[in-house]
């Protein structure tokens, strides 16, 4: 079938315009933040640093266009796959589709005109670059595909295109059920803490998919491998079921129910050399770095380009995606007295 033909060229017009409604979104969400500096000379359009245009393009490409890559090329994908089965050419079929993208990618700014502006711009032009490289002819290759006669190669292309296509559809049920649970945790009431309490150190970084982490593991026995029994005992607390796990927000969560379950930060390097993290001596339970309102810090840094990411375990372009940065860190923050752990927080380096 042609459209297992045409869905390279989808597929690389997706991520191209992915990238491109990356850097468009941070150069206009970035103008009107340097417009109002007035040490900015040419009415704010350059900053020490450097042209605005380059910083904005450096940022949306390296730092933002990873993650919206990640969790959008195959949502992406799916949608204008059917656009091409069906045909559809007209530019607003595409507009509409890469503004709701857009929103969603953006966390629907509605609070921020700015940023919903520069969200909505961005997205209008991705859409009608899309239509341009791919959109306006979407089907072409299908109708004349049509028009030929039936034989055995194109049965067999029939049923390989149906088996992709199945592929797809389960992708997609996937993610509609996981966009169920960011609507339901949006929209209904705060999710329960767990055990022990998750907290995060500033309120917006409770974010729809945190929450949704939190009723998924909802205690230390969630974030576990599977074992005979659920006594938790110092070594069984190290067993951290990393196959589970598909997201930062995932992991933090998990991190904090398990090094939370100790009585104190003494435990924390033990744990984290027990997952395959490396915990430098001024970043340890024996000296944890001390931050300036005097809370206490234990750092865990998971190499991934010598070992590979952590998270998730399976899926090639998903692993592929998170192989991107070279390492991995997690902060655990404890309170001045080392007895209770405050929040933790990943991170990773790119550059």
């Amino acid at each position: 079938m042609t459209i297992l033909v045409r869905l390279p060229r989808i597929a690389f017009v997706t991520i191209l315009c992915i990238v491109a409604f990356a850097a468009l979104f941070e150069f206009l969400n970035a103008i009107p933040t340097h417009l109002s500096l007035p040490d900015h000379p040419q009415a704010g359009l350059t900053n020490p640093r450097g042209p605005l245009v380059f910083d904005a393009l450096v940022w949306g490409v390296v730092f933002r266009a990873p993650g919206y890559l990640f969790n959008g090329t195959i949502p992406l994908l799916i949608v204008l796959a059917v656009t091409e089965w069906k045909s559809a050419k007209s530019w607003r079929w595409y507009l509409t589709i890469w503004i709701i993208a857009g929103l969603l990618a953006t966390g629907f700014p509605i609070t921020d005109p700015l940023r919903l502006s520069a969200a909505l711009l961005a997205s209008a032009a991705t859409g009608c670059l899309y239509w341009l490289l791919a959109g306006k002819s979407a089907g072409d290759w299908l109708q004349a595909w049509r028009t030929r006669e039936p034989n055995a190669c194109r049965k067999l292309l029939n049923y390989a295109a149906y088996v992709v296509l199945a592929y797809l559809g389960y992708q997609l049920s996937g993610y509609v059920y996981y966009g169920g649970k960011l609507l339901w945790v949006s929209s209904g009431p705060e999710p329960d803490p767990g055990t022990p309490p998750f907290h995060v150190r500033f309120e917006r970084e409770m974010t729809a998919s945190k929450k949704v982490a939190m009723m998924d593991f909802p205690d230390p026995s969630s974030c576990l491998k599977k074992a005979e029994t659920n006594e938790l005992s110092t070594d069984r607390l190290k067993e951290m079921d990393w196959g589970r796990i598909d997201n930062a927000d995932e992991a933090e969560v998990c991190v904090f129910r398990l090094l939370g379950s100790f009585e104190n930060l003494s435990y924390a390097t033990d744990w984290f050399e027990a997952q395959g993290f490396y915990v430098h001596p001024n970043f340890s339970s024996a000296r944890p770095y001390v931050e300036l309102d005097g809370t206490l810090r234990v750092t865990g840094v998971h190499s991934i380009r010598k070992d590979g990411p952590k998270f998730p375990t399976t899926g090639i372009i998903r692993r592929a995606f998170r192989s991107i940065p070279y390492s991995m860190s997690v902060d655990a923050t404890w309170s001045k007295d080392g007895k209770q752990l405050l929040w933790v927080l990943t991170g990773f380096s790119t550059l």
